[in-house]
């Protein structure tokens, strides 16, 4: 998977469920999507993934979002 396709799937997927996503390069080419867990339980690669936050704000779960 592409980053656009990855980026797009895990904007889908934040929209549909209110949680954070990470979209990460693979270490052998292209490029994952993963649901986050709440921000305070964060670390390791879940630090340096790209994080994809639902766009509507009054949808996304407690620990998750921009704020």
């Amino acid at each position: 998977m592409n980053y656009a396709e990855a980026k797009l799937e895990a904007q889908t997927k934040a929209d549909e469920t209110g949680y954070d996503y990470g979209v990460m390069k693979n270490a052998f080419g292209g490029y994952s999507c993963f649901m986050l867990p709440q921000k305070r339980n964060r670390g390791g690669s879940e630090l340096r993934c790209e994080v994809v936050s639902c766009s509507n704000l009054s949808r996304c779960q407690i620990g998750h979002g921009p704020v």
